[in-house]
């Protein structure tokens, strides 16, 4: 009889779903595969993480039972809202399904909810950022017209496309303003810009030519 490499012995998805959140804590992220520095294991996996606090239970705290408690509703209800606008894709189909287990039985569903943290993170971000972002107040200075503004970064996207990052940052003034630069920024960077008003597109100001000119903290 041949046995499956990825069965392993059940474990009760609420203890796997924190333990996935007690890596993500450990690791301070997300790594499929280990950060080597001089050969040396610098950042293990988060599975391998997981499977130490499986081991060992004391290295799963309060805060992460509650967390892993959280992200396991937060991506059960969003997969639901993705089904009722539109056909859910294969990746929210293993998402819902590894959400609706009590036991965890296969190597693989371990791998999905160690790396759920990390997606629950990312979507708590993006919808802070854009709540933000909808809050902000008008728009910047004149088309054509020179400013300089101390801002934070919110957003900074790579596009292949056009090899270049798209950044998006919010003015100490309450402003939002978006713009394209030879190098990525750090979301939460906060820095001094001078740029050209290139145009004003709904509440947020598109600048053009920027550089960054110094720390604004």
């Amino acid at each position: 009889m041949k046995v499956s490499r990825d069965t392993m012995t059940a474990v009760n998805a609420d203890l796997m779903w924190a333990a996935g959140c007690t890596a993500y804590r450990l690791n301070n992220g997300y790594y499929k595969q280990p950060v080597l520095v001089n050969d040396q294991v610098v950042r293990p996996t988060n599975r391998d993480l997981v499977e130490q606090a499986l081991a060992n239970a004391a290295l799963i705290t309060d805060a992460d039972r509650a967390m892993g408690a959280d992200c396991r509703r937060y991506m059960a209800a969003s997969v639901t809202m993705q089904a009722l606008r539109t056909e859910l894709n294969e990746w929210a189909k293993i998402t819902a399904r590894v959400c609706s287990l009590d036991e965890i039985a296969s190597r693989y569903d371990m791998s999905v909810i160690t790396a759920m943290p990390h997606s629950y993170a990312r979507q708590l971000r993006k919808e802070s950022v854009d709540a933000r972002l909808a809050r902000c107040e008008g728009w910047v200075g004149t088309v054509g017209n020179k400013v300089e503004l101390a801002v934070e970064v919110v957003r900074s996207n790579y596009s292949e496309k056009f090899n270049t990052w798209f950044i998006t940052a919010i003015t100490d003034t309450n402003h939002s303003v978006y713009f394209s630069y030879r190098e990525s920024v750090e979301p939460d960077t906060h820095i001094a810009i001078r740029g050209t008003v290139k145009r004003h597109n709904g509440q947020a100001t598109q600048l053009n030519r920027v550089k960054i000119v110094g720390d604004s903290k």
